[in-house]
């Protein structure tokens, strides 16, 4: 019953900041506040493993500072901080919950780059590696989208390029990658966390 309530909880949370995600790129903090003392209601309510919750707390923290200052998002670090303490451990052999969800995530990230090669084969832009990152795009029509360059004074790169002036380039056409709103991943990935568990586990059980 209180798993229920958790995910249903982290479910309508997340769901209603993807939406914001996709539309704005940005999520309310209040969101994560609400995430975060819904949690703290239900591990006081229903008393679990604290040591196995502060292990969990703890290593989520050091991960979010970790990805914070590797480019990861804040409201995409927030959100692992709050489902942190939504539900800090799980069934699993691997306990700790939020990283379960992370490693979810990315798994679904995984099959971009094959989705980015077919769109640029449709659209007869297949230059590599640039093909498997993102596509092209009128330089005046991206400055009004969620994307970021990917070449910059005539050289291009797989990685993105946050202070080009779109502006400059007018009708010629560019690379460019989108901003991925992560939290969309991160919804997808808390479900299957809740459901199926850690990806990573589950492909070393079949060895």
């Amino acid at each position: 019953m209180i798993d229920t309530a958790r995910f249903f909880i982290g479910l309508a949370i997340l769901a209603y900041a993807s939406y914001t995600d996709i539309k704005y790129r940005e999520a309310s903090d209040i969101l994560w506040i609400l995430m975060a003392v819904s949690g703290i209601f239900l591990i006081f309510l229903y008393p679990d493993n604290f040591s196995k919750i502060a292990i969990s707390l703890a290593i989520s923290f050091l991960l979010g500072v970790i990805l914070y200052f590797s480019g990861m998002g804040g409201a995409d670090v927030k959100a692992i901080w709050a489902i942190s303490i939504l539900r800090p451990v799980s069934e699993d052999f691997f306990f700790i919950f939020p990283l379960n969800v992370l490693i979810n995530s990315l798994f679904l990230v995984l099959p971009l780059p094959l989705g980015f090669f077919i769109y640029n084969i449709y659209k007869k832009n297949v230059e590599f590696p640039y093909c498997f990152f993102g596509y092209k795009m009128k330089a005046n029509e991206a400055k009004n989208k969620f994307v970021w360059a990917m070449e910059k004074n005539g050289k291009k790169s797989i990685s993105p390029k946050k202070d080009v002036d779109l502006s400059l380039y007018g009708e010629k056409e560019i690379w460019v990658t989108p901003q991925l709103p992560f939290l969309l991943f991160i919804f997808f990935g808390y479900i299957t966390a809740f459901v199926f568990g850690n990806f990573l586990s589950r492909i070393f059980s079949f060895f």
